[in-house]
């Protein structure tokens, strides 16, 4: 039986219990090399500052290449005793597939159960303070076919507990041409 304090066996049995359709890699093996890329970015930023690297480490213009694939979602209080994630950044390929989110809570972007679902693995991601490779196919229509490959990292917040994760999500066809 899984160790349900530990944040990524807890977020594995959420997933496997509400079939949500998406894999936790923790091994970080992507196949997209601009994933591979990224995470040598976060992780070059991470060995620098010695822990999480804040957004502000992350420049522009070395975010460039990803920038239509990227998201920073923050945690905030959207009522009392009540949080959610706010889109603060939605990359233009993003906007492209959802529509412009940026500024809105994912209660508002999405609908209740994806909004439940990247509630739950972002604040895993934030207390578990490490990236994750996830994997997951959609049941929206029109998107049935796209395979989702996403690296998440949780973004430094000074001293205190992380509230940010910037996350880029790439899209391949499920079926081979």
């Amino acid at each position: 039986m899984a160790d349900l304090r530990d944040p990524i066996a807890r977020l594995k049995a959420r997933i496997a219990k509400s079939g949500w359709g998406i894999r936790v890699d923790e091994t970080l093996s992507f196949a997209q090399p601009e994933l591979i890329a990224l995470y040598a970015l976060w992780r070059a930023k991470a060995d620098e500052m010695g822990g999480l690297p804040p957004r502000e480490m992350l420049y522009i213009r070395s975010l460039k290449p990803y920038l239509g694939h990227l998201s920073v979602s923050e945690r905030v209080e959207s009522a009392p005793g009540k949080f959610s994630y706010c889109l603060r950044l939605q990359g233009s390929y993003m906007a492209e597939m959802f529509g412009n989110q940026t500024g809105k809570l994912l209660e508002e972007a999405a609908p209740p159960e994806l909004a439940a679902r990247w509630t739950f693995v972002y604040d895993a991601l934030l207390e578990m303070k490490r990236p994750l490779r996830l994997q997951g196919s959609y049941k929206r229509e029109g998107m049935e076919h796209l395979i989702a490959e996403t690296l998440a990292v949780p973004l430094g917040n000074g001293a205190r507990n992380p509230v940010s994760v910037l996350a880029a999500t790439y899209y391949q066809s499920r079926y081979k041409d």
